[in-house]
């Protein structure tokens, strides 16, 4: 099997010749070794990943951006539309990678919220930056997916888009709060959402599969249990269903613990679910229980945390990733990934050597 169909054959939870193996690196990954992209190429199931093109806030629109430097390390961006509307940010960079810490978020309350959808929308079919996206996607993919690479487009949904803009603490303020803007910002993200992924659907000419994600801002302890019924399911489950309507199979990502939502995340018609963070400070996914009472309805999609590749000894990766694939591979519908992309940038050689370790274990146990 190529990596587009085993990662197929288990996103429809069939049983593939091998576990999948992701780890979201490929050839053109920045900030990591020769040798590494090498070893990731040949071993592992390669993808390249691409941002769905929405523009601002579903807008459409590209701001003409300002960036000042400040003090010790701090940035100012300032997003400057037509008309004299602006956003601002200030954040900054960390020190092992590419987590980003904000002294502002770009949004912080309704007034922010209702400027955002004062700004006029660009259809996709009027907007060139639109077709320049899919125009690479198109010529990158006939150089590279000969082999069987694919390609993931990720995206947030509605809630994610506008949370993804504000502090955890003053969002969970605003959705009680201000339930009416946030409504009227996700009614109007998740019609401009379904026109652009409709219209590079059906556009796109490469293997692809679909990744949504946004609802870990919507599940303890961020906010409670109804915020996901209420701001999640009723959006997101819509743009799930779009996306198959268009033959595009589609996992989700959230982290956090979400073993009490998975039930939900099926309903939705989500194919897999992505990380699966085990039992711990972050997750709650007994990965062995999650497989007998939902493997049949979802792809199980995890459950390593990128951290135990940055900082555990070779041999913890190897056992965590033999345990792991223990638990999940029988039957099929589970596909072998750490909890994120990698964030580090430059990659130290420690965690490339892990990465590898990771790879080979799961190609040595996932047959």
């Amino acid at each position: 099997m190529t990596s587009y169909q085993r990662t197929l054959s288990a996103l429809k939870r069939e049983q593939p010749d091998r576990v999948p193996i992701f780890c979201y690196v490929d050839g053109t990954s920045p900030g990591t070794s020769q040798y590494f992209r090498g070893y990731v190429d040949s071993h592992a199931d390669v993808f390249f990943t691409r941002v769905l093109y929405t523009g601002f806030h579903c807008t459409g629109l590209q701001p003409e951006r300002i960036v000042r430097d400040l003090d010790e390390g701090w940035r100012e961006i300032v997003c400057r539309f037509d008309g004299g509307i602006e956003f601002r940010e200030v954040s900054k960079t960390g020190d092992k990678g590419d987590y980003t810490g904000y002294r502002k978020h770009l949004i912080r309350d309704r007034a922010d919220i209702e400027r955002i959808l004062q700004l006029p929308y660009l259809p996709p079919g009027e907007n060139p930056r639109l077709a320049a996206w899919i125009g690479e996607i198109n010529s990158f993919g006939a150089r590279h997916c000969a082999d069987g690479a694919f390609f993931r487009i990720a995206f947030l949904g509605p809630l994610g888009s506008l949370a993804g803009s504000v502090s955890p603490g003053d969002f969970a303020i605003l959705a009680i709060e201000e339930e009416a803007a946030v409504r009227a910002y996700l009614d109007a993200a998740l019609v401009r959402q379904g026109e652009y992924i409709a219209y590079a659907l059906e556009r796109l000419q490469v293997p692809a599969i679909m990744n949504i994600g946004g609802a870990e801002y919507a599940i303890p302890p961020l906010m409670s249990p109804k915020a996901f019924q209420e701001f999640i399911v009723p959006y997101d489950g819509r743009l799930v269903t779009l996306m198959h309507d268009h033959g595009r199979l589609v996992y989700y990502h959230c982290h956090g613990k979400v073993r009490a939502f998975l039930s939900s995340f099926i309903a939705m018609g989500a194919d897999g679910i992505h990380p699966l963070e085990p039992v711990g400070t972050t997750g709650d996914c007994d990965l062995a229980e999650v497989k007998r009472l939902f493997g049949k309805d979802i792809c199980l999609i995890g459950n390593i945390q990128y951290d135990d590749l940055a900082r555990m000894p070779r041999g913890h990766v190897r056992r965590i990733v033999r345990d792991s694939v223990a638990a999940a591979k029988r039957g099929g519908g589970f596909i072998l990934s750490p909890s994120c992309t990698p964030y580090h940038n430059p990659m130290p050689r420690r965690v490339e050597e892990n990465i590898m370790t990771f790879i080979e274990t799961g190609l040595r146990y996932g047959n």
